[in-house]
């Protein structure tokens, strides 16, 4: 028994260790969507439109989102967990998904119960503090608040809660390409508020020169056909 005890505990170490490793998903891929890929690429799987990508800046680099929602399905028994989910894109590269989940199938679970479901999924989470969740572009009262992460090479994965909405969500980002996204984003709006003015000027002198072509327009048919 001596002899053999050893190897019987080396055994079942790598039993452990290869189911553990079976467990952990790609944090990289959530169902068939992988950081990394492009809009068109995104739109096929998902079955959206490429009317639904919006460009949000053009320089320095191309920032776009796509916001796709689920189809609806009346029957909650059959209706998907995930409600929404909103692709953020830099350069033509995924960089950032926003899975909210319908509120109806995570109605009642606790914070735990979220937490020990992804833990099933891609094994122990981070020890590593969560960063804060990223900002809504607008003035909105629904903040996340970061619960859990879990992280794996390039990807990092964020469990939140919105206390507004009572809801949790999922942010799955690619820690090369954000970084590179705030930098061009932040470099976008400085670019957009030193040109305000010009762009503003030139809106309101093509405005200008719209009224005098409607209204030399209309007199040039008045003067035509006009009759004391």
């Amino acid at each position: 028994m001596i002899t053999r005890f050893p190897r019987f505990l080396l055994l079942a170490l790598m039993v452990a260790l290869n189911a553990g490793s079976a467990v952990a998903a790609d944090l990289a891929t959530y169902r068939e969507f992988t950081l990394g890929t492009s809009p068109a690429e995104v739109i096929a799987q998902s079955g959206a439109t490429p009317g639904d990508l919006k460009t949000l800046h053009s320089r320095p680099a191309l920032l776009e989102q796509l916001s796709w929602r689920l189809p609806y399905r009346s029957d909650p028994a059959q209706r998907e967990a995930v409600a929404t989910i909103a692709f953020s894109f830099i350069d033509s590269q995924l960089f950032r998904m926003v899975i909210e989940y319908d509120a109806t199938r995570t109605q009642g679970l606790t914070r735990e119960d979220m937490i020990a479901s992804l833990v099933a999924i891609y094994g122990p989470r981070s020890t590593a503090p969560a960063p804060p969740a990223p900002r809504p572009a607008y003035d909105s009262l629904d903040t996340v608040t970061p619960l859990a992460n879990w992280r794996q090479g390039e990807a990092m994965l964020v469990l939140g809660h919105s206390a507004y909405r009572d809801g949790f969500s999922l942010i799955i980002t690619s820690t090369r390409l954000e970084p590179l996204a705030r930098k061009a984003e932040a470099a976008a709006m400085t670019l957009d508020a030193r040109e305000a003015p010009a762009r503003e000027a030139a809106r309101a002198k093509a405005d200008a020169e719209a009224r005098r072509a409607a209204e030399e327009k209309i007199r040039t048919t008045n003067k035509e056909t006009f009759k004391p």
